[in-house]
């Protein structure tokens, strides 16, 4: 196994077990303590894992998870940002709409209409909709990533593969114009850069404090976006890149 196999491989085990010690990987991966050592010394470097003594954990927010913290900031622009993307939505349509703040913002926007069918791997998402009578719900299960309330891992990505979407609306932590798009979490990312791909039509909802920023893994190139939605606070030559950069660029403002 190369490398940069392996070290993939640690991150996805210790995010999934949320801690394990350098003698479990050692017997686990057959090489040294040392070798283990060496790649969880990379990968702390990267974001992807703590090191704590004798092993490493998963990164995750202690008392509230990002999620949480991130719904409380940047209010105004996200609402503004949710307005703009319902617009974007007709009826009979279905959309993949992804885990965070401003996604349910969009999602509370979706009840009134009909014939929908959404299809989410967010905790806050399908509580937003269960009501719903207008709205075919539809959960992804899998692993519960505290960290943004969403199902991860291989039960929810197998799950997202069996549906085509008619609009794919995405969040995300941070996205470049050199980088594309990327996040925190490896799975979180794995679900994201799967719902790019089985959209027809990717939508990203991102306040101005996203852009010009890089998150340790990747999840797309900014090319296989079609359309961004962001506050009016982005600099007009940072839009102007993006808009030549390819997708379609919307701005709004905190008045809608």
């Amino acid at each position: 196994m190369l490398a940069a196999e392996r070290q993939t491989r640690l991150a996805q085990l210790i995010q999934q077990r949320f801690s394990m010690s350098v003698q479990e990987l050692s017997e686990r991966f057959e090489v040294s303590p040392m070798t283990i050592r060496r790649d969880l010394g990379l990968l702390e470097r990267k974001g992807l894992v703590v090191r704590i003594h004798g092993g490493a954990m998963a990164p995750e927010t202690p008392v509230s998870s990002r999620e949480e913290v991130r719904a409380t900031l940047r209010v105004l622009q996200k609402v503004a940002i949710a307005a703009a993307a319902v617009r974007l939505v007709e009826d009979g349509q279905t959309l993949f709409v992804d885990a965070g703040s401003t996604t349910t913002e969009l999602a509370r926007r979706l009840r009134g209409h009909r014939g929908l069918t959404v299809v989410t791997n967010s905790v806050r998402v399908l509580t937003v909709l269960a009501d719903s009578p207008g709205i075919n719900l539809i959960g992804l299960g899998g692993t519960v990533y505290r960290g943004a309330w969403s199902f991860v891992g291989p039960l929810a990505e197998a799950a997202l593969r069996r549906f085509n979407a008619d609009l794919t609306f995405l969040g995300i932590s941070s996205v470049s114009l050199e980088e594309g798009l990327s996040e925190v979490n490896f799975f979180e990312a794995a679900i994201k850069s799967l719902a790019i791909q089985q959209g027809q039509r990717v939508v990203l909802l991102a306040d101005s404090t996203k852009f010009e920023k890089v998150s340790p893994v990747s999840v797309a190139p900014l090319h296989e976006v079609d359309v961004v939605i962001t506050d009016d606070q982005l600099p007009s030559e940072l839009v102007a890149a993006y808009r030549k950069a390819g997708p379609e660029v919307i701005l709004v403002s905190e008045e809608g």
